[in-house]
């Protein structure tokens, strides 16, 4: 049904059809095996796509992917040299698709009518994923007489996703839809497009996800800003952003237990030795609990007291979290020691378990040189998608999750992908 297709050739179609399988992987409700598996096959078939010398003469071009190759082999050493060799080996395993997904999409050449149909497969695919959690969690809501099977990590429970990673595939299928509505790409159809971006919208409100809502709602008014700026169409760009202050407002009034996500904020100080419950979106917010404001602070205090005392190398990535618990244990950090909790923070995760070395590795493949490369060629998206990517890795640990680390090598890789070589590549001209 898609006419413009015929500028894929076989190679390209068949490498699409491989990432549209991907990404329904992502949504596996069962086990990650799925999505590994996928991974793994997609990682051989690139090499079936363009030959070993070119990709090394894309790689030569591409600094932020051999210094993303580089980061992920200083994670092995830092893993194997750990006294917990076996933690630090499992942390390997976890943090895999930092090596294939980089090395596999990150030395092809996605050309301009590939990438506009992979963003659309992947904004589609989350965008049934989205819905069908909603309709879901509205059946069972409606069932069990209980509003707050709606909200955050209950409505992403059928799909075994956490909601802040949920959120933030919602974020990049909307910037993805939003960017195909811009080039007015013709295998669209912008009617239904709207309707299926409201329909996101609101799956992404009850999720929940504080970090996810702002980096949303600042793109989008941003976008309007830039718009009119731009376009000097000032009517068009102040009605984006009065819809979206109106739409906020809506979905605050309907759909209240979201605000209690944001009212945690006001209350920052803590007490190590307190034996609080912990705040949740379906309770009243009070002083004593701990919630996700005070316990990031309480955690990171702790964080940086280990930290400077291994500033340049780090404990080793196998004893980051046995380190952190002794300094918990020190502060009488109890529910700490039981709730197991991370550093909620990649960028201090790095510090603590690979040193300055590894952050200043991380940084400059990860956000400095592919965010110098977006603003350089204007890539819009690339930048809202780095963009998204840095903010919501201060409050969060992307790194100690599959799926984090999933989301994170691929996409590096693929704004990657679609830069247009500078020097002509074989087979990719």
């Amino acid at each position: 049904m898609d006419k413009g297709s015929v500028l894929l050739d076989k190679r390209d179609r068949t490498l699409y059809f491989f990432l549209l399988f991907f990404f329904a992987t992502l949504y596996t409700p069962v086990t990650p095996v799925p999505n590994g598996v996928c991974m793994w096959l997609l990682f051989v078939y690139t090499f079936f796509y363009s030959s070993f010398s070119e990709k090394w003469q894309l790689l030569k071009q591409r600094k932020e992917i051999i210094i993303i190759l580089l980061f992920y082999l200083l994670n092995c050493i830092s893993g194997l040299l750990s006294e917990n060799r076996h933690e630090g080996i499992s942390w390997m395993g976890i943090r895999i698709a930092l090596f294939a997904m980089p090395f596999a999409i990150g030395t092809i050449y996605i050309k301009p009518a590939l990438k506009e149909r992979l963003l659309y497969a992947f904004a589609t695919v989350t965008a049934i994923a989205a819905i069908a959690s909603l309709v879901w969690g509205v059946i069972r809501s409606v069932r069990l007489q209980d509003a707050s099977l709606l909200y955050n990590d209950s409505l992403s429970e059928a799909l075994n996703l956490q909601s802040i990673y949920f959120s933030m595939l919602i974020n990049l299928a909307i910037f993805s839809y939003i960017y195909l509505l811009v080039k007015d790409s013709r295998f669209i159809n912008r009617n239904s497009l709207l309707i299926i971006i409201l329909l996101l919208f609101i799956t992404h409100f009850l999720l929940a996800s504080r970090i996810a809502i702002i980096i949303l709602y600042s793109s989008i008014l941003i976008f309007s800003l830039a718009h009119i700026i731009r376009q000097k169409k000032v009517l068009e760009g102040i009605t984006l952003a009065l819809g979206l202050f109106i739409g906020g407002i809506f979905l605050f009034k309907v759909f209240p237990k979201t605000i209690n996500r944001f009212k945690e904020l006001t209350y920052t100080q803590f007490n190590y030795t307190s034996t609080g419950p912990e705040s949740h979106y379906n309770m009243a917010v009070s002083a004593d609990q701990w919630n996700g404001a005070n316990i990031r602070e309480a955690v990171w205090q702790c964080v940086w007291i280990v930290i400077k005392k291994h500033a340049l190398l780090g404990v080793g990535l196998g004893d980051k979290l046995d380190e952190l618990k002794k300094e918990y244990a020190r502060k009488g950090f109890e529910f700490g020691i039981r709730t197991n909790r991370n550093t909620h923070n990649n960028y201090l995760d790095i510090w603590l378990s690979m040193g300055l070395v590894g952050l200043v590795i991380f940084v400059t493949g990860f956000t400095i040189i592919p965010m110098i490369k977006a603003i350089k060629d204007n890539d819009w998206l690339g930048i809202v998608i780095l963009a998204a990517f840095i903010i919501s890795m201060i409050p969060e640990t992307y790194m100690d999750r599959t799926a984090g680390n999933v989301l994170l090598g691929f996409f590096s890789a693929f704004i990657a992908a679609y830069k247009k070589p500078r020097l002509p590549v074989k087979g990719n001209q």
